[in-house]
């Protein structure tokens, strides 16, 4: 009977419930009708549900809870399963990927430029004021090294650092890149040019004078006694050595064994190659570091000059190179004497100035002396007649030293009239070939032929060698001195020595002619001749070789 009132119950209130709240709602009842039914329904609904049932339900739904694991924030909920299956069909992609882009996003990435992999994105404002005022760090630098590894590093020697070669403005500069700061730049050398012996001359040409055998040394004393201090003399004996007033220290022995090389030109070119390197010192000792030309003096027809000439001239190019002179073929030359007839009767001696002259005159053809200036000793002798046997040579050798000089020295001079200066000076000396001097005084200053006949004379007969073809000369120097008061009161003085230009130009095939007019104290006109670039005295150079073929013969 209970249970079945139970289930009445149940059935009333299941079926009769509703439709009785629902007709209460929507019956017309008066306000304070419905205010009452209300109340009414919600005790229905709570009714509804047996309070077991209620207490039963609770504590599932918080068991529901609790066994279910909570998802993570970042993961999308209520995918359908039709998303999930394509979730697990699609390949996973990279985790440096960014998913679910809009298309504006997009468009906006692909018209953007990319950036360059090493920049740095999404820094703040106070990172990058960091950044500009740190300074920047060497590429090299190595970064975050533990202290173990600090502690295994070697201890090595602090380096001046190497500046960025880019600037703050973004800028390269090559400076920073090119020059880097070395350890020697703290070290400035302190170079002083070498003096060597110190010369009492005031020429436009600071010369070096090596003689060599028994002549080369006579020709070097006399360029010494004029002022020209850097001179050396080289022989095989000291028996020529001892003879000259030059110090001890410019004095060089080759000892070859013997009395010298008695003629031999084999025993001279022995000596020169045995000697070379102790006579090369001792011309960077003796002549320093100031010099502009080197000369070799020597005797064609003896055995040591004639055999050394060669090897002392490679020497001075040497020489020449370690001070710096650029075209050293140019910048050395020599003095080159011929036998007189005397000498020349001995077949040797011929022989060996035919070779000698023949080799020398071939070098300076092909440029690798300048110049090669050849002193005759047989027609000296004969423009100086009657002369001792004492005055005999040292009157040639200073003849030849004092005409050398005047060149020299006049060509450092300023004058008023027509300067002959340096520049023409050195044209002629670096001409190559061969190169003659003369010297002719005028006596008759009135005379309109005077002078121009003087530059003949001086060409023809004055001048220290003969068999010249002065047709073949490059450049030639006219110098005329004459007194103060001649300058001053002869008339036509100017055109007569004009005439004479002239007349030297038509005579040297119109070679260059380079004038000088100058005055001094004396009452006279002085003509000076210098003539380069010349042909190889070729008849003088037969006579010597007949004079052997005679002999030997």
């Amino acid at each position: 009977m209970a249970k079945r009132s139970v289930k009445t119950r149940k059935t009333a209130t299941k079926k009769g419930a509703a439709p009785k709240a629902k007709a209460t709602r929507k019956s017309a009842t008066p306000k304070r009708a419905r205010r009452r039914a209300r109340p009414k329904a919600k005790a229905t609904t709570k009714s509804a549900t047996p309070k077991r049932a209620r207490r039963r339900a609770r504590p599932k739904a918080k068991a529901t809870r609790k066994s279910t694991p909570r998802k993570r924030a970042t993961a999308k909920r209520h995918v359908t399963p039709k998303a999930k299956a394509t979730r697990k069909s699609a390949p996973r992609k990279r985790a440096t990927a960014k998913r679910h882009v809009t298309p504006k996003a997009k468009a906006v990435r692909k018209s953007a430029p990319r950036k360059r992999a090493t920049a740095k994105r999404h820094v703040t404002p106070k990172a990058k004021a960091v950044r500009k005022s740190a300074p920047r760090k060497r590429a090299t630098a190595k970064r975050h090294v533990t202290p173990k590894a600090k502690a295994a590093q070697k201890p090595t020697k602090k380096v001046a650092q190497r500046r960025s070669p880019v600037t703050a403005k973004g800028e390269f500069d090559f400076n920073a890149w090119l020059l880097p700061s070395l350890e020697l730049e703290q070290y400035e050398p302190n170079v002083e040019p070498e003096v060597g012996v110190k010369d009492q001359i005031k020429g436009s040409t600071r010369y070096a004078w090596i003689g060599t055998g028994q002549c080369g040394g006579r020709l070097v004393k006399s360029f010494h006694d004029l002022g020209y201090k850097k001179v050396l003399a080289v022989n095989t004996t000291h028996h020529d050595l001892d003879l000259l007033d030059i110090p001890q220290n410019q004095k060089f022995q080759m000892n070859i064994g013997g009395k010298g090389a008695g003629k031999d030109m084999e025993r001279g070119r022995g000596a020169i190659q045995q000697y070379q390197q102790e006579i090369l010192h001792l011309t960077r000792q003796t002549f320093g570091s100031q010099v502009d030309h080197i000369m070799v003096c020597f005797g064609a027809g003896g055995g040591t000059g004639g055999g050394s000439a060669t090897g002392l001239i490679e020497i001075a190019k040497r020489y020449a190179r370690y001070i710096g002179l650029t075209e050293p073929d140019k910048k050395v030359g020599a003095i080159m004497t011929l036998p007189t007839v005397g000498e020349a009767s001995s077949p040797l001696v011929a022989q060996n100035a035919h070779d000698v002259a023949s080799e020398l005159s071939q070098m300076a053809a092909k440029g690798k002396i300048s110049p090669l200036i050849i002193i005759d000793n047989e027609k000296i002798s004969k423009l100086y007649p009657g002369m001792t046997v004492k005055s005999f040579w040292p009157s040639i050798n200073n003849t030849v030293a004092g005409l050398f000089d005047i060149f020299n020295r006049v060509s450092a001079l300023s004058s008023r009239y027509t300067s002959f200066d340096p520049v023409d000076y050195h044209s002629i000396m670096e001409a190559g070939s061969c190169a003659i001097m003369g010297l002719t005084r005028v006596n008759k200053f009135n005379d309109k032929f005077a002078i121009s006949q003087a530059v003949k004379r001086n060409l023809e007969k004055t001048l220290l060698a003969s068999g010249f073809n002065l047709a073949t000369a490059k450049v030639a120097g006219c110098i005329v001195v004459g007194g103060k008061k001649l300058m001053a009161e002869a008339r036509g003085l100017q055109d007569n020595i004009n005439y004479a230009f002239d007349v030297l130009s038509e005579i040297t095939g119109k070679a260059t002619i380079h004038r000088g007019i100058y005055e001094d104290n004396k009452h006279s006109i002085r003509v000076y001749t210098i003539i380069g670039g010349l042909d190889a005295p070729t008849q003088r150079l037969e006579e010597l070789l007949s004079c052997a073929a005679v002999h030997v013969g």
